[in-house]
This record gives structure tokens, C-alpha cells and sequence, in this order.
């Protein structure tokens, strides 16, 4: 039978190599996620536009804010956003035409047509699988659209614009992307809000840490309508830095603007919107 202190001396011994066996993987492990995220780092552009009329617009120009910066080399504002890889969906691009047109040194997106029609669909009513039968047996919806509303074509269906865009060549600065990172111009700093904590400002959800500002961005709009008429612009952009580590993990700064236009529309409206600022991991 061992001595005590024999004992005692292999007890040590089997603490020490388990010790170093612990700092040894640690060591791998944090190496590995070293190595991890940077490997799989990148930075994204998301932008969205929705656009949805009421009823027709006669004889439209629509020109419409882009996120843009002003780049040093060429000594002019520039847009991210890149027609040829952008998709389109509910956009009659033989009547529709969209492009970027400068507007006093700014990109736009210009929508112009003779008429923009809206478009409504019906509303389809999910059917559920009863025990035993299979999915693919079952009807499939069919949609009907209209260009007005009635009780058969009730919902309304938006034209929409996005363009993810990954070939972002820098960290993107999440934090304070004002002066640095595209913004929808020209803006204007209306008001500052404050998430320390997470929560709702007024009529914006801010995460814990997160921050911004209300803005104002003009709208240049020429077209005729009824005097009941609404047109809705919704349009958002967002920079995000994302990586891999244990799960995917990000950050990110994003803009909104959504306004309501009623009846005809002929000048430049003067529209607000939000810029949120530091969400995510740092």
C-alpha cells in the first residue's frame, strides 16, 4: 500500500498535467476562433425599396433618396446601390423606367412611366392537411390580380426593389457611419435618440447599446392622381459586418424612411426617417 505522501506527490502530479492540459486547449481553442473570424468575416449592403399606389399615377417622376458617400478619389457623392445587381419584383420594366439620375451633385433612384397602375391580388386562405393526407395532393392557391381593389382582389401587392450586396472592401463603421459609411442623402439631423438600455423611443425599437438619430431626407415627386389617392414609399438601407464564431454573429447600422403621399404630387417633400446606430456584438 502507497505512503500518504506518495500519494499526495501523484494527486499533484495528475493536477499539473491536467492544468496543462486545460491551458493547452484553451490555447487551441481561442487560436481556432482567431483564426475563425477573420476567415469569415464580411461586410453586407441590404437595400429595399417598396412602393405602393392606391390608384393610377398619371405622367410620374418619382426620384427617390439612395444611400450614397461622398468619395474623396473622384471627388463626387456615390451611390452602393448597382442597378445591374439589383432584382426586381411587381415592376412592369417595359413601362416603368428606373434609373440614377444626379440631382444637384446627389444619386437618385429615378421611376419615371406615363402611368403607374397599382395592383391587387386576392386573399389566399391556407388549407390545412387533415391526418393522412399529403401536402402535395392538396389544391394549390391561385392568385387573381386586378389593378383596383374590390372585394375579390383585396390586398395590395407593392413593387419592390433590393440588392444584397457582399463585395463590401471594408469594416464597415457600425458605431458612427455618419461622414463615413453611406447614408440616404442629402439629410438632414433632426433629432438625436438614446437605447442605452434597449426599449422603445417613441416610434422606434432600440436595442441595448444601439443609438441614433431622426432624420430628414427630400422626396422630388411629379405625377397626377385622384384626390383620395395614397402613394406609400418604404425604403431602407442597412451595413452590416458579420463572422462566425460558435454561430453567426454581427453588427450593424441601418436607415428607414416610410411616408404616405396623398392626392397629386408636384415639388420636394421633405420626409422623415430614422438612422440606428451600433446594434449587434462588438
Amino acid at each position: 500500500m502507497g505512503s500518504l505522501p506518495n500519494i499526495a506527490t501523484k494527486i499533484a502530479l495528475a493536477l499539473v498535467i491536467l492544468v496543462a492540459i486545460l491551458v493547452v486547449s484553451f490555447a487551441l481553442i481561442l487560436g481556432y476562433f482567431t483564426l475563425t473570424a477573420p476567415e469569415t468575416s464580411q461586410a453586407v449592403h441590404i437595400y429595399d425599396l417598396e412602393l405602393f399606389t392606391t390608384g393610377p399615377l398619371e405622367n410620374a417622376t418619382l426620384l427617390v433618396p439612395l444611400p450614397s458617400y461622398y468619395d474623396a478619389a473622384t471627388g463626387k457623392n456615390e451611390t452602393v446601390v448597382d442597378l445591374s445587381r439589383t432584382s426586381f419584383e411587381n415592376f412592369d420594366q417595359d413601362t416603368i423606367s428606373v434609373e440614377i439620375e444626379e440631382v444637384n451633385g446627389v444619386p437618385m433612384l429615378k421611376i419615371a412611366a406615363d402611368r403607374i397602375a397599382p395592383l391587387y391580388t386576392n386573399r389566399i386562405e391556407p388549407i390545412l392537411a387533415m391526418p393522412g393526407e399529403n401536402e402535395s395532393d392538396l389544391p394549390q392557391p391561385t392568385h387573381i390580380y386586378s389593378d383596383q381593389y374590390s372585394e375579390e382582389t383585396p390586398v395590395p401587392v407593392a413593387m419592390e426593389l433590393s440588392m444584397y450586396d457582399t463585395a463590401v472592401d471594408h469594416e464597415i463603421d457600425t458605431r458612427t457611419p455618419l461622414g463615413k459609411e453611406p447614408l440616404f442623402m442629402p439629410y438632414r439631423i433632426t433629432e438625436n435618440i438614446s437605447g442605452s438600455e434597449g426599449g422603445m423611443d417613441g416610434d422606434y425599437y432600440l436595442s441595448e447599446g444601439a443609438s441614433g438619430h431622426l432624420i430628414e431626407v427630400p422626396f422630388i415627386l411629379s405625377y397626377d392622381a385622384d384626390d383620395e389617392n395614397v402613394l406609400t414609399i418604404s425604403t431602407e438601407f442597412q451595413g452590416t459586418n458579420q463572422w462566425w464564431v460558435l454561430g453567426w454573429q454581427s453588427n450593424s447600422y441601418r436607415e428607414r424612411i416610410r411616408h404616405e403621399f396623398e392626392g397629386a404630387c408636384n415639388g420636394t417633400y421633405q420626409v422623415r426617417g430614422v438612422l440606428i446606430t451600433g446594434e449587434g456584438v462588438y
